[in-house]
C-alpha cells in the first residue's frame, strides 16, 4: 500500500473554523510579544521624528546665519501713537546692506525757507528766552535732489547762556507706514495736551560703538495734519512745553 490516499483524502477546514481558531490564536498571543512590537514601532517613528526636528534646526541656523534674515526674526514691528516702529538690538547698517546715499539740504533764511515749502506750518511760540533761532540757517530739502527727505524743513534755536540746542525738524513723511529702527525700552507714549498723543525717544544709534546710547538726546514727536512734527533737546519739560504751543 502506497501513502497516495494521505493526500487523496485531505479536505479543506469550516471556512468557519478557520476563522474562529485564527482569532483565538492572536488573542493568546504574549502580551510582552505585543508590547515588543508596539515598542519597536514607537521607536521607528520616533527616530523618524527626530530627523525632521534635525533638519529644521539645521535649516534655521542657516537662515540665522543671514544677516537680514536675523535682523527680521530679532526684531519686533510696533506702533505707537499712531507711529510705526522697528525695535531691536541689532545695529540698522548691521543688517541693511543697501549702499548710504548722502543728500545734502539747502539751507535759506527764514523767509526764503518758509516761501518754498509746500505746507504753512505752526511754529512754537514757547520758545525759553534764552534761545535764539538761527534765522539765517534754516535746512530744506525740496525738489527732486532731495529724495526720500522731500518736503522736510529744519529749524534750530542755541542757547545764549549755555551749551544747549533746540531742533524742529517737520516733514510730510508718512511715519504711520515708514518704521524707524530704534532699541528696545526707548519709546513710549504719551499726550502733549491730554489729547493729541505723541511718542518720547530716548537716546540714539552711536555710528562708532553700533550701539543704542541713552545720553545723547530727548526727541519728542507729534502729528499736525498731514505733517509730523518732531523737537530734539535735553530737557524733556522744555520739549513738552515747546510742543505743545505748536497746537494753539
Amino acid at each position: 500500500m502506497d501513502d497516495k490516499f494521505l493526500y487523496q483524502l485531505q479536505e479543506q477546514p469550516d471556512t468557519e473554523f478557520a476563522k474562529n481558531l485564527h482569532r483565538k490564536l492572536v488573542q493568546s498571543q504574549p502580551e510582552s510579544k505585543r508590547r515588543l512590537d508596539m515598542n519597536i514601532h514607537n521607536l521607528i517613528k520616533n527616530k523618524k521624528l527626530v530627523q525632521v526636528v534635525a533638519l529644521f534646526v539645521i535649516a534655521i541656523i542657516a537662515i540665522m546665519a543671514i544677516s537680514p534674515a536675523r535682523a527680521f526674526v530679532s526684531s519686533l514691528i510696533t506702533n505707537i501713537a499712531g507711529q510705526l516702529f522697528e525695535v531691536t538690538d541689532d545695529y540698522p547698517s548691521d543688517n541693511y546692506t543697501d549702499g548710504e546715499e548722502i543728500i545734502e539740504p539747502q539751507v535759506m533764511s527764514l523767509g526764503d525757507a518758509l516761501a518754498a515749502f509746500p505746507y504753512s506750518i505752526q511754529l512754537p511760540t514757547n520758545i525759553p528766552s534764552e534761545y535764539v533761532l538761527d534765522e539765517d540757517n534754516v535746512r530744506i530739502y525740496v525738489g527732486d535732489d532731495a529724495g526720500p527727505f522731500a518736503n522736510t524743513i529744519e529749524f534750530g534755536w542755541r542757547s545764549t547762556t549755555q551749551n544747549g540746542f533746540i531742533r524742529l525738524h517737520i516733514t510730510d513723511r508718512d511715519l504711520t507706514t515708514i518704521g524707524e529702527i530704534v532699541a528696545p525700552n526707548s519709546v513710549e507714549e504719551i499726550l502733549l495736551d491730554g489729547v493729541h498723543p505723541a511718542v518720547l525717544i530716548r537716546g540714539g544709534w552711536d555710528a562708532d560703538q553700533k550701539v543704542w546710547v541713552d545720553g545723547v538726546g530727548i526727541r519728542l514727536r507729534w502729528s499736525i495734519g498731514n505733517l509730523f512734527y518732531e523737537l530734539t533737546g535735553t530737557d524733556q519739560e522744555q520739549l513738552l512745553e515747546i510742543a505743545i504751543s505748536t497746537l494753539k
